[in-house]
Order: C-alpha cells, then structure tokens, then sequence
C-alpha cells in the first residue's frame, strides 16, 4: 500500500516542486497551504483541495501557523483525505523564509515567533503524539526534519563572497529561528529516538549540495533514502537519530553518511 505522508514548513506553491519530488515515489501527499481570504476566496479551500487530490493526489491543508491547534487539524486532514498518516516532513527552507523577510523590528520578532518557530515545534509534538497513538502496536511511523541552510549576516561578514554567491542572506529573525529549528530536532531526535512508535531522521543541505539545490531533486532523493531504510526494517535509536544525514547520501551498505554538526 503507497504510504502517505504530510509535508509541512515551506507551503504552497512554493512547495510544488518538492512534493513533486515526493509524489514520484508513489506516495499519497498532504502539503501546508497558508492561510486564505476566505472572503476573497473564489473556491473554498475543501473544494480546490479535492479538486488537486482528484488530478494528482496532492491534498492541499491549510496550517494557521499561529494556531497550535491548527497543527492537530493538519495530521486529522491528512487522515480524512487518506485514511492514514505515515510519515511527516518538516521542511525549513532558510533560503525561502529569508527572501521573505525584509526588516528588523519587535514586531517583525514577533511574527518569527509566531510563523517559523511555534509551529514547527507544535506540530512535530503532534506528530509524536499520533504516531504513539496510532503505532503503540505496529509500524513505526517516520518524522523528518529537513533542513536547508543559508548564511545568514555572520556569514556574509566572515565570508564575504556569500554577498556574491546567488543565494539570500538570513535577517537576524530567520537566522535564530533556524538555530531554534535545528537545535530542537535534534533534542527531539534525542528524547523521542528510542521510543518504538517512529523513527525520527534529520537530513540537511547548504547552497553548496547538489541535491539540495532543486527541490525536485532534493523530494527524489528523501523519498527513495526513506524508502531504502524502510525496506530494511530496521530501527533508529537516539544515538543514530541525532546525526544530521547530508541529502544526496545513500541508505545501504555504507550505513548512514553523516553531515557536519550544527557551527556553535
């Protein structure tokens, strides 16, 4: 049976090339929308979801980030469309939060909080909380976080060809909202990774990884590196899940190929 799985973090359509990605291996696919107008709205947003699920299998789920109850709704969303929650993907993209951001300011603080903090926190401890549900007895489901790196202003300073290098140069926010990301799934790795409901896997890229720089890519190669570890059977433990994998690595007769530590 193809296994379902909920993207959440970089929303669509940015997101579309990602989950295309995913969707090539057969999976059946929830993915965060932000939130609509419904006012200005032409469709309701059930109806353009169904009307997705039906051309692609595709479900989109509108996250209110600032909710932590929206969070619960995503994984029952998922579950209505599909029947069933596999496994979960967190994406961080700093690159695309930070060409979203523009100024520094208490309330530019704030809403960093509230949209790239809180509900990656929230709904992975919603995950955990269905998975130990739903997998007491069975299969255990799989949490991902994915995390694309990008300098951030220390960078550029230290670095100066970053300025030059293509890519968008995290804000103050977006750079601390990414060390929050980081250094929660990796406690999260380390206070869940035993438990027998879920495998727990952090994967990174930076502008420098070929896989990372397409999102198309970068879907192929989780979906089949999830797969590959799935077909053995085996299971993560807090000491493995901790380790950051570098996308683009193979699952197989090398064991895991481990990325750098977090720079601290």
């Amino acid at each position: 049976m193809a296994k379902t799985v909920l993207i959440a973090g970089k929303d669509m359509p940015a997101g579309s090339k990602f989950a295309d990605g995913i969707a090539l291996s057969g999976r059946s696919i929830s993915i965060t929308s932000p939130e609509i107008d419904h006012d200005e709205a032409e469709d309701s947003p059930g109806e353009r979801s169904k009307a997705l699920t039906e051309a692609s299998g595709i479900s989109l789920v509108e996250w209110h980030k600032s909710s932590p109850i929206s969070s619960r709704t995503l994984i029952f969303s998922t579950e209505a469309t599909f029947g069933r929650m596999d496994e979960a993907i967190l994406y961080f993209d700093t690159e695309w939060f930070a060409q979203l951001e523009h100024h520094l300011s208490c309330g530019e603080c704030a809403r960093g909080c509230d949209e790239l903090v809180l509900p990656f926190q929230c709904l992975a401890l919603e995950v955990l909380a269905r998975f130990e549900k739903k997998n007491a007895s069975g299969t255990p489901g799989m949490l991902v976080f994915l995390f694309k790196e990008t300098p951030d202003l220390v960078d550029s300073l230290r670095t100066p060809a970053h300025r030059s290098g293509g890519a968008s140069i995290s804000s103050p926010v977006v750079a601390a909202a990414a060390a929050a990301f980081e250094i929660f799934a990796e406690n999260v790795a380390a206070q869940f990774g035993n438990k027998s409901y879920v495998n727990i896997l952090l994967a990174r890229s930076d502008m420098g990884n070929e896989t990372g720089s397409s999102d198309v890519e970068l879907g192929k190669w989780l979906a089949s590196y999830l797969d590959a570890f799935e077909s053995t059977g085996a299971k993560f433990d807090a000491k493995t899940s901790v380790e950051w994998v570098k996308a683009g690595s193979r699952y197989g007769a090398g064991g895991l190929k481990l990325f750098s530590l977090r720079k601290r």
